[in-house]
């Protein structure tokens, strides 16, 4: 099927085929045609400084991680290095280099609950080692939020080893994108029932973030690179180790407020995901993520299983056949 669509498309004229692959033809690039993200702001112009060539844009969403001064950016199978990123016009100016390395880009990212719509709570018995019939809350929200990102350095990375070659500071502003998200928070007392102590939470949160991103999809019409998550040991809104996933899309598109629906049918699917992948200890089918802006760390596949186990049975042990 798709074959015969490039076949059309290439008798067209809209596409040439090389020997690389099929190239769009037309002057204008082809994703000021249509934007499959609908992100906002204006797409960022990548330009061979040399020549003056257009070889592509570049989200405006995603421009400071991709294009920033210093970047590798790939075109037709060429590599070019960026030598001046410029956000208020909206251009990057590159040069042709061929180079044995590849860049990767890391942010630091926050996130404020501005309007909370809904919210829905089940309790979890804690179990031994507490008063008998003691239970604790597993809370979810979903609402209006402010995410805070900036690029704050990059690394450069050998091919094809990943050896770390340099580590590199960025100077870029802090974007905000008001949107909508759904999260779940668990009080301190079920953090110890999973055997989670301050040292491992992070790594247990950050993993189930990944997951559960990676499986919204199943349940909500989207892309997971149509989401975005942050996970803290401590939020400042909910006062409790918190898991957020939002829209990566101004205003929201209606995807957290599909998974807050099903809530836990998502986590449900999230931990099986988890258990059922035969890694060791996390890998891009279960916990990894492509777009981590922390270069996947911390992580724990461990931590992650233990924590939606007692979210969800109320006890980190394999929940019985």
């Amino acid at each position: 099927m798709a074959r015969r669509l490039l076949d059309q498309l290439t008798e067209r004229g809209t596409l040439r085929r090389r020997t690389s692959g099929w190239f769009w033809t037309h002057e204008q690039n082809a994703a000021d045609f249509t934007s499959l993200r609908g992100q906002g702001g204006t797409p960022v112009s990548v330009v061979e400084r040399e020549t003056g060539r257009l070889l592509g844009t570049v989200d405006a969403a995603a421009a400071d991680g991709q294009v920033h001064a210093g970047a590798v950016y790939v075109h037709q199978g060429e590599s070019y290095v960026v030598a001046l990123y410029d956000p208020a016009q909206a251009i990057a100016l590159v040069n042709r280099e061929s180079v044995a390395y590849s860049t990767w880009s890391r942010d630091v990212t926050s996130i404020e609950i501005k309007d909370q719509r809904a919210t829905v709570s089940w309790p979890v018995d804690l179990g031994p080692g507490y008063p008998q019939g003691s239970r604790a809350p597993v809370e979810w929200g979903f609402g209006e939020v402010e995410v805070h990102g900036q690029v704050v350095s990059f690394n450069r990375r050998r091919i094809p080893s990943g050896e770390i070659l340099s580590n590199d500071p960025l100077d870029l502003p802090v974007r905000t994108l008001t949107t909508t998200a759904a999260w779940w928070s668990v009080a301190a007392e079920l953090l110890e029932v999973a055997g989670l102590d301050a040292e491992m939470t992070p790594g247990a949160l950050h993993a189930a973030e990944h997951a559960s991103i990676g499986l919204l999809p199943l349940l909500a019409t989207c892309d997971r690179w149509d989401l975005g998550g942050v996970s803290t040991a401590m939020h400042i809104d909910t006062e409790r180790a918190t898991v957020f996933v939002y829209d990566a899309l101004p205003g929201g598109a209606g995807f957290a407020e599909r998974g807050y629906g099903m809530a836990r049918q998502w986590l449900t699917a999230t931990l099986e995901a988890i258990e059922d992948c035969g890694c060791a200890d996390g890998c891009p089918a279960c916990v990894q993520s492509p777009k981590c802006g922390n270069g996947n760390n911390p992580l724990s596949k461990e931590g992650a299983i233990a924590l939606l186990r007692t979210v969800l049975y109320g006890s980190p042990a394999p929940r019985p056949a």
